[in-house]
């Protein structure tokens, strides 16, 4: 397949398109969409072959773009926030009825990060929108680590990559339910 390097504007441009993009994280590399545009996100479902019980994690540029969708944070769990965003920790917060259908799920409970990767941080503050992410891999598979060997095997027209280059992190993001302050994943 043909390489589909792209720069942050062409990023933001395939994102706004309804498009896929394969984005750095702090660790690995993910697959990610317009976490508003619902066929967009269908088609990481099918293309991963993930259950559509599995979340999904939202990227986001800070807590206040997404407050609108979630349920009130009482003073302890903001200041857990403060210390810990931007940074590699997604959170699990109990979203209202505002948050779009498509985002609900069984649980009750969205994920979400706000990254200190600045690639993230970048391309989040320039689009200035919600991002869904998932690791790239086929679910229940090992990451794959290299852009262009994603591209190839998801082999879609509608999949590019952010030409960026990874974080430091040596493991994915560490996954912690706000409301009970218990670790999903290390």
């Amino acid at each position: 397949m043909k390489s589909k390097a792209l720069d942050l504007n062409h990023s933001i441009n395939w994102l706004k398109a309804g498009k896929l993009l394969v984005h750095p994280t702090e660790s690995i590399w993910g697959i990610g969409c317009d976490a508003l545009n619902e066929s967009a996100i269908d088609l990481i479902f099918k293309l991963k072959q993930r259950p559509l019980n599995k979340n999904l994690i939202v990227l986001v540029e800070s807590y206040f773009s997404i407050k609108d969708f979630v349920i009130n944070l009482n003073p302890d769990q903001e200041k857990l926030l403060n210390e810990k965003w931007p940074g590699p920790y997604t959170f699990l917060f109990t979203y209202n009825k505002k948050l779009p259908k498509h985002l609900m799920n069984d649980t009750g409970k969205i994920a979400i990060r706000v990254s200190n990767h600045l690639p993230i941080k970048t391309l989040l503050e320039m689009y200035k929108g919600f991002m869904v992410s998932t690791s790239a891999n086929f679910s229940g598979q090992s990451n794959i680590n290299c852009p262009n060997k994603i591209l190839d095997t998801f082999a879609d027209d509608d999949i590019a990559y952010y030409d960026e280059s990874l974080g430091d992190q040596s493991k994915p993001s560490q996954i912690i339910d706000l409301e009970t302050g218990i670790i999903i994943r290390e």
